[in-house]
């Protein structure tokens, strides 16, 4: 296999990417006020072609994030540690000595932070309506971290079941945006938090919203498919793998295992 087909899942750096880093540092840009930023980024997110994703509506309470770390990391301190993942989340957990709870083992009343979409899948976990029947009957509350979004396509999601309370969406997961995570949180009830508190007291770097700002004014939502979607494919054709919905990802058959290819999708000039 081509040496840049790599375990690891790198994120597409790709000219045009590449540039538009160059042009922030380079020029001058507009600093907008923290609540046209929300409005632009919440409109910005919802404007994938490429997902079905519905019941935004229910969650009118809008927040900025430093990136879905920033989301987990508020969930964590609000709950003291006091909260469930199912295996196959991020090695971030493991590091930290949280460990997994397996569906249907899954504690009453402690709360759920899980991935959708899930990296293991790049999709949603297809036991997600299992997930969602056990979690109504243990009245547990569901938090969402969907930073994968940004490199989804194909997905079918409805974010307005009651046993969801909020979810997180930030803009550099699989394409090479990491050097500025900024995002959104949407939550049903707006409560007491770090993230409330950042927002309430304007503690969010403006830097960094400009520059997300200035991201979203010089990048589709779906840029990543729209740009390299055919390549992605041709790809998996290649090295006998299979296509998978993460722009930036192939699955080997049989075996499920994941490759990065955003190296690769790198290559390609923009």
């Amino acid at each position: 296999m081509n040496n840049n087909l790599t375990e690891k899942l790198y994120p597409i750096s790709d000219n045009y990417i590449k540039k538009l880093k160059e042009n922030w540092f380079a020029q001058q840009q507009i600093n907008p006020h923290k609540l046209k930023f929300i409005e632009m980024a919440n409109e910005w997110f919802q404007s994938t072609k490429l997902n079905d994703l519905t019941g935004w509506q229910a969650f009118p309470c809008r927040d900025i994030i430093i990136g879905c770390t920033n989301f987990i990391e508020s969930l964590i301190q609000k709950y003291s540690w006091k909260i469930q993942i199912l295996p196959c989340e991020y090695a971030y957990y493991s590091i930290m000595g949280k460990r997994p709870t397996n569906i249907g083992e899954l504690q009453p009343g402690v709360p759920l932070l899980v991935s959708v979409p899930a990296w293991r899948y790049c999709d949603v976990d297809p036991r997600w309506d299992e997930i969602l029947k056990e979690c109504e009957q243990k009245k547990i509350d569901i938090h969402i971290d969907g930073c994968w979004f940004q490199s989804a396509r194909g997905l079918n999601f409805d974010f307005d079941h009651p046993c969801i309370k909020s979810f997180g969406m930030s803009m550099s997961k699989g394409l090479d945006l990491t050097w500025n995570r900024i995002g959104l949180r949407w939550s049903r009830q707006r409560t007491i938090d770090s993230i409330t508190m950042l927002n309430k007291f304007d503690m969010v770097n403006e830097s960094l919203t400009a520059c997300g700002y200035y991201i979203m004014k010089n990048l589709d939502k779906d840029y990543g498919w729209n740009t390299h979607g055919q390549k992605h494919n041709e790809l998996a054709q290649k090295y006998n793998l299979r296509p998978t919905n993460s722009i930036h990802v192939l699955r080997e058959e049989g075996t499920n295992k994941l490759f990065g290819i955003g190296k690769l999708l790198s290559e390609t000039t923009q």
